[in-house]
């Protein structure tokens, strides 16, 4: 039998209200007390460096005679009020210090204070009305127990009244003093007992003595109010904080102390209780500043203190709603302490070993091997392992736990240990790291073992449940977690393992295991959604989920727990608990968003929108993207077409949806195929009221009886109710969140902003999980899963969900993950029936493309024109050679060659070489139309068809031609039925190459094939009489012009004049255009031979047209004038003729560019022979002026001044009286 966990270390048997939670007040009022706490304390290597650092400060105070300040920082149940009590000790020198756990501290001790006497003072601030009377009542309490005889400090407001009604006693006597207090009992009317009335000397000096709180010091201070200092209205204040901690320092001097250190515990605590009050909170606050530092005289002894803070205060008071002025002011003040406060940060790295200490340190040694020996057991798995050590997504602020940490805390896992302890800054003291883990043990003391690892998920209720969290946005998030469990998924895990509520409350134990494990997996998911900052829990998985809570989830197949946790999660995610989410991811990240928002409120508003209709169209649209179809290309007839590649081959498959026994929704056309094409018809998972599987079943029956069709009808199984509600919300979601915007806010403005953002948030995805709630439905639905009794009727699951309306084709459902798989592989089935000996152009997914199939054509042209009918191929090109040109019998691809001939193409010579004969003539139609009618079918597509008649072309050295004209060959795929095949003779290789040559210097005509086939030849000669074609007119225009020129000039042609290789030219254009024999036009191009170089002749060609029309537009008329020049002697006949021997040369030497030497002669003959234009005269000034004064005849005078200066000339002037 297993050894329970409370054989070998203590639980108690009920948990006590104050385990683990020390009041530092109570704790220090007596020695026993003080003593407790010190034995019970841990000193860990963290906390005694923070120790040392507090010595530090208390000594640094007092050598330097200086007020110091440290802030406690840590988490609720981190022991900063366990800190304060044993520093108390420590600076008190207790006795129970003086013991090995304390060494090093109490050396420090005697080395800094040994010999100060420190008055050590302890504050619970919690009650406090102000940080006065916190601070100072305080004093004055703990003074009068300590110092019982010692005269008070005046820090009360009615300090100095009561001083000033002794000096009025003294002064007065004792009896008129208190006669006008009411000592005179004989005039009592009636109200003195009201008024405190009958003051005596004994109750006056009680009262003097008593404490400002006290009722009868207030009753002395409002008799003297009402009758000596009736200006006085103060009842029970004290005086400012700055000048009472200068009273209090001086008064402690006075009794013999050299510092005072105050212990505030629960200040910061205190103020945030107060956040709400934002006046309040900013003035106390701003105080606290006032420890450290004087604005009035200097304090006799120094004042350090130490002071717990749980949270920032900055923070909590911008959370509050402070206005900005306020906020600012706030923050000031705090940088302001920073640099005047220290900080001692009790870290919660300390749990460990105060846990193991105080909770789970074993009985004795026997029971510490029983121990490691459970932890040595426990798993080392990696993916188990390092989620437990809480090593996920380390960095410089989180290393993770060694294994000797782990030891330290078993049964608990550091990652719990994480979890506790970031949660704590927002639990209540009650719930604190270390009372959680005390409860968990205690209610589970019964059944724990020690190879029990306490899991993740079972922290969630004592973390949810209890009082109300410090933080408020805390306090929600624990409200909506522990609503989301209570009403959400506890009913989902109820009725899936058919438990009931009583049967968990009354008999826990009859609870199967199943249960515990899916309850703590969604206990975690709601732990990661309250502590998002646990590094274990952010970002979670389904592997982490199932590591936190290790020994809970039983998977059949080892290392299966992780598959088991995500199905369970995503089937809440889908159907149950939109608040869950699951990301699409290979590792699915799980999130949980927690928020009390009524989103179903919204699906009410929408609940209409669900109807028949609707659900038709978004299952049409659910099937389509699952089978990959392109949503809105229907045809006419409904129907919708999907292409595919089966066998390296583009394939088209229509798809049509309808219900099948409804000749309405589906005519009988809709079950019609197009011409090699297969169609699907897809019916409805439902029908109406009344009809079922059977008559769809009938309507198949009968139209097999009707004719032969390639069509497959896939009928699904039928939908239970609630497999129809799930339908249902996927309607009114998807069409919320469809179309306009305007739906989502007409639907959703009864909710505030806040939780309009919220439910959004929710339903959408509510709206993702149930579309693949549904969409796994329909895999179900349509065969390519098993069936659920509770999603899929019983009755419907007795037809065959799919049937061929092909008498040739039984398709068979295939195993597949979805359906866009299942399509595939039915088609596939399909196109294999009616094209059996279609090649298998592997891998098959891959289109074989027209460039692919041209690749090849080439290769083949290349290897018909070799001797040896081999040819290398070029390694880009090896992998799609030998895809095709096997499996289509064009040839053989060997590792790096490819061969064609005979025997690699003999399958489709003997094919085609029947059909040629058969053919008269030979057309591409005749020989497409045997292909396809080859049986067993081949079913080529039009470019793989093409290849292997351009193959056969090749090889029996067939040439193209259309309408009688040889044609290049044709583009593969877009051969013209009418083309013909005609064999065509060859030259040899020799004249082939030198005609090409020849062809691109004289015509610059370059085949693009320059293979030797008959086609190549054809296609050649044809176009070489083209060009010759084209020349003869163009050349006998330049003839008729050079022959007229060299007239004019009285010259004759040479051998090698420009008139001379035109003709020649001419003659040879003229041969080739006449002759008829393809061969022979190749010779004649191979043995051209010219007056002049052929590059010549082409640029005579080329330029024939420009020199003809320039020679024609040439000024010959001038020629005869320039002839005459020419026979003068002197300057003017050299020039002339100069320019008749440039003219001249310019029509006869070929070489030159004509029309340029043309241009340049003319323009010079021009200038030789026309006479220039006379030049013009200068023209003269000339005006008229009218002289009215002198200055009009002086102006004048300077204009005839100028112009006789400029031109020299006589100036005329007529000049008149009037």
């Amino acid at each position: 039998m297993t050894t329970l966990l409370r054989d070998v270390i203590d639980i108690p048997e009920r948990v006590g209200a104050d385990d683990y939670v020390l009041r530092l007040t109570d704790s220090t009022n007596d020695d026993a007390h003080l003593a407790a706490a010190l034995d019970q304390y841990v000193v860990t290597d963290s906390l005694r460096q923070n120790f040392l650092a507090a010595i530090d400060l208390v000594a640094d105070a007092v050598q330097k005679d200086t007020s110091r300040a440290a802030y406690l920082t840590g988490s609720f149940g981190s022991g900063k009020s366990h800190f304060m009590a044993v520093l108390y000790a420590l600076l008190g020198n207790h006795p129970a210090v003086r013991t090995q756990k304390f060494h090093d501290l109490t050396g420090r001790y005697d080395g800094e204070l040994a010999g100060k006497k420190i008055l050590r003072l302890t504050y619970h601030l919690l009650g406090a009305r102000s940080l006065e009377q916190a601070v100072l009542g305080g004093y004055v309490e703990q003074i009068r127990r300590l110092h019982p005889d010692a005269p008070l400090p005046a820090v009360h407001v009615s300090d100095a009244m009561l001083a000033d009604a002794e000096a009025l006693r003294a002064q007065i006597g004792d009896e008129e003093f208190l006669s006008r207090l009411g000592g005179d009992a004989g005039n009592d009317d009636g109200w003195g007992g009201l008024l405190g009335a009958g003051w005596d000397l004994p109750r006056y000096q009680a009262a003097l003595q008593a404490s400002p709180g006290e009722p009868a010091r207030r009753e002395l201070v409002s008799a003297l109010a009402g009758s000596y200092f009736t200006s006085f209205s103060e009842t029970a204040d004290y005086i400012d904080l700055d000048r009472g901690l200068v009273a209090i320092s001086e008064h402690a001097q006075s009794l013999g102390y050299d510092a005072v250190v105050l212990f505030l515990d629960e200040l910061v605590l205190w103020l945030a209780f107060s956040v709400r009050d934002n006046e309040f909170f900013a003035r106390e606050s701003q105080k606290i500043t006032k420890l450290v530092e004087s604005a009035g005289r200097q304090r006799a002894i120094p004042l350090i203190s130490f002071i717990s803070r749980q949270m920032d205060l900055r923070k909590w008071f911008a959370d509050a709603g402070a206005s900005g002025a306020e906020q600012e002011a706030l923050d000031r003040a705090f940088q302001y302490q920073q640099g005047r406060f220290r900080e001692i940060a009790l870290g919660d790295d300390n749990l460990a070993e105060v846990a193991h200490a105080r909770l789970l340190k074993p009985k004795d040694d026997a029971a510490r091997a029983v121990l490691d020996q459970a932890f040595t057991n426990l798993t080392r798995s990696p993916e188990v392992w390092d989620v437990l050590r809480d090593s996920l997504n380390i960095d410089d602020t989180h290393r993770g736990a060694s294994e000797a940490e782990f030891r330290l805390t078993y049964p608990f896992s550091p990652v719990l240990i994480s979890t506790l302890r970031n949660l704590s800054s927002v639990m209540q003291r009650e719930r604190t790291a270390l009372k959680v883990m005390q409860r968990m043990l205690v209610d589970r003391r019964d059944t724990l073992t020690i190879d029990d690892l306490i899991p993740v998920g079972d922290a969630f209720d004592y973390v949810v449940d209890g009082g109300e969290p410090i933080d408020s946005h805390a306090g929600a998030m624990f409200r909506a977690a522990a609503d989301l469990y209570n009403n959400r998924l506890l009913p989902t895990l109820l009725e899936k393992h058919s438990v009931t509520a009583d049967q968990l409350q009354e008999d826990p134990s009859s609870v199967p295991p199943g249960f515990r494990g899916q309850e703590r997996i969604a206990k975690t998911l709601l732990l990661s959604a309250i502590a998002p900052n646990v590094p274990a829990l952010k970002d979670i998985t389904a592997a982490r989920l199932a590591a936190l809570n290790h020994g809970s989830i039983r998977a059949r197949i080892a290392g299966g727990e992780a598959r088991q946790t995500l199905a369970v999660v995503r089937d809440w995610s889908q159907k149950d608990i939109p608040e869950i989410s699951v990301s699409d991811a290979a590792n699915p990240v799980i999130r949980v968003q927690l928020a009390d928002v009524d989103y179903q409120s919204i699906l009410d508003r929408v609940r209409a929108e669900d109807n028949s209709g609707r659900r038709k169209v978004l299952l049409r649209t659910l099937i389509h993207n699952a089978l990959g179809v392109t949503a809105g290309q229907d045809d006419l007839g409904g129907a919708v077409t999907r292409t595919l590649i089966w066998r390296g081959s583009r394939r088209e498959v229509d798809i049509v949806f309808g219900n099948v026994r409804d000749a309405s929704s589906l005519p009988e056309q809709s079950f019609d195929n197009r011409p090699d094409t297969w169609r699907v018809v897809v019916d409805y998972p439902f029908d109406e009221e009344g009809f079922s599987s059977a008559d769809d079943v009938n309507r198949i029956d009968r139209l097999l009886a009707s004719g032969d069709r390639h069509t497959v009808v896939w009928l699904p199984r039928f939908f239970t109710a609630a497999a129809m509600d799930d339908l249902a919300l996927l309607v009114k979601l998807d069409w919320l969140f469809t179309g306009s915007g305007d739906r989502w806010t007409e639907n959703s403005d009864h909710l505030s902003a806040t939780d309009r953002a919220q439910a959004r948030g929710i339903l959408e995805n509510l709206l993702s999980g149930t579309r693949t709630s549904v969409e796994n439905l329909l895999k179900q639905a349509y065969g390519i899963e098993p069936a659920d009794p509770k999603r899929i009727t019983a009755d419907s699951m007795q037809f065959d969900v799919l049937t061929s309306l092909s008498r040739d084709f039984d398709p068979e459902l295939p195993p597949a993950a979805s359906l866009h798989d299942a399509f595939a592989n039915i088609t596939a089935q399909a196109y294999a029936a009616t094209y059996p000996n279609h090649p298998e152009f592997d891998p098959g997914a891959d289109e074989v493309t027209a460039r692919n199939f041209q690749t090849v054509r080439d290769y083949v042209e290349q290897a018909a024109t070799h001797r040896d009918g081999r040819v290398p191929t070029n390694p880009p090109d090896r992998k799609v050679v030998r895809r095709i040109a096997g499996p289509l019998r064009v040839g053989k691809a060997t590792e790096d060659h490819f061969l064609f001939g005979e025997d690699s193409f003999a399958f489709w010579a003997g094919e085609l070489d029947r059909a040629a004969q058969a053919a008269s003539p030979v057309t591409v139609g005749a020989l497409q139309h045997h292909i396809d009618a080859i049986s067993p079918a081949w079913g080529l597509r039009p470019e793989a068809r093409d290849l292997v008649i351009a193959a056969w072309a090749l090889l029996r050295k067939r040439a193209w031609f259309e309408a009688g004209s040889a044609i290049p060959p044709p583009v593969l795929g877009r051969l013209r039925p009418n083309i013909e095949l005609r064999a065509e003779e060859l030259p040899e290789q020799q004249a082939w190459d030198d005609a090409r040559t020849n062809a691109a210097k004289l015509f610059g005509y370059t085949i693009a094939r320059t293979y030797l086939t008959g086609a190549n030849v054809a296609e050649f000669a044809n176009q070489v009489r083209v060009k010759a074609t084209e020349s003869v007119d163009e050349l006998g225009s330049l003839i008729t012009a050079l022959d007229s020129a060299h007239r004019r000039l009285d010259t004759e042609a040479g051998a090698d004049d420009r008139l001379v290789a035109a003709q020649a030219l001419r003659d040879f254009a003229e041969r080739l255009q006449k002759t008829s024999s393809n061969v022979a036009v190749i010779d004649a191009m191979a043995d051209a031979s010219l007056p002049v170089a052929l590059e010549t002749v082409a640029r005579i060609r080329t330029d024939a047209p420009t020199d003809s029309r320039n020679l024609r537009a040439f000024k010959w008329r001038l020629v005869e004038a320039l002839n005459r020049l020419a026979d003068q002697s002197g300057q003017i006949g050299d020039d002339a003729r100069a320019v008749r021997k440039r003219l001249r040369e310019a029509i006869s030497i070929p070489g030159r560019a004509l029309s340029e030497e043309l241009s340049s002669a003319e323009n010079s003959l021009i200038a030789l022979v026309v006479e220039p234009d006379p030049p013009r005269e200068p023209e003269r000034p000339q005006g008229k002026a009218q002289l009215r004064n002198a200055e009009d005849i002086g102006t004048l005078v300077q204009t005839f001044t100028d112009a006789v200066t400029k031109d020299n000339k006589t100036i005329q002037v007529h000049w008149w009286v009037e």
